[in-house]
């Protein structure tokens, strides 16, 4: 293995918590028992429109206010591609009014252990995530937020992935050099990201349908302390 591993950074959506629906929505779906109702071969258009437009936009949701509404914009659309426009103000009510309930943010099955493991190690641990003003607080009600010594939000740092600089700003936070710290994140903005910093990328795909990605974030652990050796 090459250099020493001595900071580990993270992506947060669909690497630290769950995006996927199934997870979030479908048991308040359920509670309503609305859920027969959905129109789920619409579900992955509805998802990739409302992420597309988050991704375009979420950059200007640095309050409190401007981000509840701009997730309270985002349910709504949502809701109203999978055939539930009738509920769609109720169900983007009630995500707004519980948008720091842990029940929103399923963890990915192993973080906890994975952040404790590396955290008791001595591994500094910082976030990279494009998100908005919501993160810390979404963080803090899922229990993660004190696992790590930085935490990078491109609405509040005005830069996002794949941007080095979003990078650099947390390494330099957590004061280590990039050749001395792994990014674990889903997407293809993590890996370039985190390439253009000179920070090693590791793919990671929670629902295990990416055969070029890590299915299991203990395989981290294994990696930073030099027990596997490969990437």
């Amino acid at each position: 293995m090459g250099s020493m591993v001595r900071a580990v950074l993270f992506d947060v959506g669909d690497t630290l918590i769950l995006g996927h629906p199934k997870y979030w929505l479908w048991p308040i779906l359920e509670a309503k028992g609305i859920a027969q109702q959905a129109d789920l071969k619409q579900l992955p258009k509805a998802m990739r429109d409302a992420y597309a437009h988050y991704s375009a936009h979420h950059m200007s949701a640095t309050d409190e206010a401007t981000a509840l509404s701009f997730w309270r914009a985002f349910h709504w659309e949502v809701m109203n591609g999978i055939g539930l426009g009738a509920y769609a103000d109720e169900v983007a009510d009630y995500l707004k009014e519980h948008w720091q309930s842990p029940q929103v943010w399923p963890i990915t099955p192993g973080a906890k252990e994975v952040l404790t493991e590396l955290q008791s190690g001595g591994f500094k641990l910082g976030v990279v995530s494009n998100w908005d003003w919501t993160l810390p607080g979404v963080l803090q009600a899922t229990g993660l937020a004190d696992f790590f010594d930085y935490i990078g939000v491109s609405a509040l740092e005005g830069v996002a992935k794949p941007d080095p600089r979003f990078f650099q700003i947390v390494l330099d936070k957590l004061e280590v050099e990039p050749h001395q710290a792994i990014h674990i994140g889903d997407s293809e903005d993590d890996l370039k990201g985190a390439l253009a910093a000179g920070v090693r990328p590791v793919l990671f795909d929670p629902y295990k349908q990416n055969p070029n990605a890590i299915g299991d974030l203990a395989w981290v652990v294994e990696y930073a302390t030099g027990r596997v050796d490969w990437l």
